[in-house]
């Protein structure tokens, strides 16, 4: 074994307090090694998160009236100005320890250690209201799951991550293999899209999706605790099995960079409620492969199947206990039982800090969100008696035939308070009367009583609260793969052809935060060309590739199509949910003579309209160190599984020293 590497793994091993001492039996081996990598990715827009509050598209806009419940015209104040300028989405460094253990001919062991540090570089809006960290920084890795932390083998705090990827050991005797321990399990083939790799959630905490397009989501799969086995049948048949511990996939947390969950809709525990319910789950799955099939050995099948809860999370409203004198006590028409405001989710953010400060913001966020922001308020009507007793009782309004209460988002006659409500209420309507009740600085929030900071600032923002479930499923799939062998100059000799299909009968979807879920039969394919050419006797070969991709009812971020396409005037729809999801991805890797250079390009289509766009080069001057630089180009709108990320090119340069 290299001394130095070992002399340098062994001492930061120390470091964090795992001591390990030298081999003294000929039969125990190990190796050490691991990289150190900073890690910039600079924005190439003036552009902000929209979920974040620092880049609300409404920040310092003031509110027109223009319901039936204030006069119309009038300007309020409804959100002040906390517009944030950051130059970064990414500022880290990141670091990672591999030991390989040798113990015996039929026993090994890997354990991984990552260390990933961000430090305070945003120009940020916590939690309560200020701008860069006056109310304390955003904590950008802790999640709720197990105690503060995203994994079981996790310690984080506010700007830092360790963790453990991998801990496991190796047994292997004969045609029998069997890992334990702490792994990821990674099955298919296809780049960007998943269709069998379906054992484990992913991390987009970091960076996304938007690293190395060729890393795949090795960096983004989450581990768990698991056993996994595989048997030889002969020698083309291969049976493998695995029983893990569930995981939820994990989010960008609020506040953060990368947030996905807006300001308007407030999580508190709902992470942490929902998975306290599953905790205790095991994920499985089987998996019957046969390779160099055929008089050829060209051809390769596999069947699988898994069974799971699915680790997105599956949002939903819910009650928050908390009350607002602003609104009546109002009986439960089904059971008598008198309710207060306390009963429904909405609650009121101090000072627009959070929040949605006006039925305006309320439809651009849910079109954003991949929501149909008129079906949630028909949702929490359905779903929350009180709000049911509010629309009913209080404002005569009665269900259609499809049993919706609002119809549209805008339009009808004007009124004020006091007089007769006239037919025609629309979403604006509804949401205007809920959102005016915070103008005085009347409600109370999560976090105490609103006093004198609203009349100082504006208004309160309406804000939701949220909760997650992971719903269990069953998924069944198949693959094909199969090389063409033609003449040598020829461009489809080894060429190589795969198609993966899987089908998850009854899947669950949010239904615009209802609690009734949209259930109805996935499937999911992916067809995939990939082959290595020699273009020229002075460079080495090309790697190229050709994917196609076709999701029956979710986009690629797993957002039911039903809800994509929203606007401020405009409610989702036009098709997309029935002619399903499609996209592709073209990529291709050029070394160049000496394997110093090499050159990398992706591009992923969205038939909806939008893509990624990733160029990229990596210099690699030795053995120990790598410079990896690559831009993100991205553009979508809201029918685009991209949409939400339109706002974040940038451009990514990766330092790397290996030892």
């Amino acid at each position: 074994m290299n001394n130095k590497k070992a002399r340098v793994g062994m001492s930061v091993l120390a470091l964090a307090g795992l001591p390990l001492v030298a081999p003294q039996v000929s039969a125990f081996d190990y190796a050490v090694s691991g990289f150190i990598r900073q890690e910039m990715a600079y924005k190439l827009s003036n552009t902000e998160n929209p979920n974040t509050t620092g880049g609300n598209h409404f920040n310092g806009k003031s509110y027109v009236t223009q319901g039936k419940f204030l006069p119309p015209g009038q300007v309020i104040t409804g959100r002040r100005d906390l517009s944030t300028d950051n130059d970064w989405n990414v500022f880290a460094t990141k670091s990672e320890i591999d030991v390989n253990f040798s113990f015996s001919n039929n026993v090994t062991g890997f354990a991984k250690f990552r260390g990933y540090y961000q430090p305070d570089v945003f120009d940020e809006v916590d939690k309560s209201g200020f701008v860069d960290g006056d109310g304390g920084q955003p904590d950008h890795f802790g999640v709720p799951n197990h105690g503060n932390e995203a994994t079981h083998l996790s310690i984080s705090g506010d700007d830092y991550m360790l963790d453990m990827p991998a801990l496991y050991l190796d047994y292997a005797k004969g045609p029998l293999w069997v890992r334990i321990g702490q792994q990821q399990i990674a099955w298919g083939e296809a780049l960007f899209f998943r269709v069998a790799d379906m054992a484990n959630g992913l991390d987009f905490r970091r960076h996304v999706i938007f690293d190395f397009g060729a890393e795949e989501y090795s960096d983004e799969r989450l581990s768990s605790p698991g056993i996994r086995a595989s048997y030889q049948v002969d020698q083309n048949w291969e049976v493998e099995v695995f029983a893990q511990m569930f995981q939820p996939t994990i989010l960008p947390t609020n506040y953060s960079p990368y947030n996905l969950i807006q300001s308007g809709f407030n999580m508190n525990k709902g992470y942490e409620e929902g998975f306290d319910k599953v905790d205790d789950a095991i994920n499985g799955g089987i998996r019957v492969q046969g390779q160099n099939l055929g008089e050829d050995g060209s051809w390769g099948v596999q069947l699988f199947a898994v069974t799971r809860h699915n680790p997105d999370p599956i949002f939903t409203l819910h009650p928050s206990g908390i009350n607002n004198l602003a609104f009546p006590v109002l009986p439960n028409q089904e059971t008598g039982e008198l309710l207060d405001f306390s009963s429904q989710p909405f609650i009121y953010e101090p000072g627009s800090a959070a929040g949605t400060a006006s039925p305006t913001e309320w439809f651009y966020n849910s079109g954003i969100a991949g929501a149909d922001g008129l079906d949630v308020v028909n949702g929490l009507i359905h779903d929350f008696p009180w709000i049911k007793s509010f629309a009913e009782l209080g404002l005569g309004l009665t269900p259609n035939a499809n049993g919706d209460y609002l119809t549209s988002i805008a339009g009808g006659g004007h009124n004020t308070l006091g007089g007769a409500f006239p037919s025609g209420i629309n979403g604006n309507d509804f949401l205007e009367l809920f959102w005016q009740a915070g103008l005085a600085g009347g409600g109370t929030t999560l976090d105490g009583a609103l006093g004198a900071l609203d009349s100082l600032v504006g208004g309160s923002g309406l804000s939701g609260l949220m909760r997650v479930s992971y719903a269990s499923e069953n998924i069944f799939g198949f693959g094909v793969n199969h090389i063409i062998y033609a003449g040598e100059d020829s461009f489809l000799d080894q060429l190589v052809m795969r198609f993966e299909m899987s089908y998850t009968p009854n899947k669950k979807f949010t239904n615009n935060l209802r609690y009734e879920f949209i259930e109805e039969d996935e499937v999911l394919a992916s067809f995939v060309l990939e082959k290595y050419h020699r273009f020229s006797d002075s460079f080495p070969a090309t790697f190229m590739i050709f994917e196609y991709m076709y999701r029956k009812e979710s986009d690629l971020l797993g957002r039911h199509l039903s809800g994509l396409g929203g606007t401020v005037t405009k409610r989702p729809g036009g098709g997309e949910q029935d002619r399903g999801w499609h996209g592709t991805v073209l990529a291709f890797q050029q070394p160049f003579p000496g394997l110093k250079w090499r050159l990398d390009g992706s591009f992923l289509y969205d038939f909806e309209g939008g893509f990624l766009f990733q160029p990229a080069v990596r210099y690699k001057p030795n053995g120990d160190w790598t410079v990896e630089a690559f831009a993100n180009i991205i553009d979508g709108n809201n029918s685009s599984s991209l949409g939400v990320f339109d706002w974040s090119d940038d451009f990514t340069m990766r330092i790397t020293y290996q030892f």
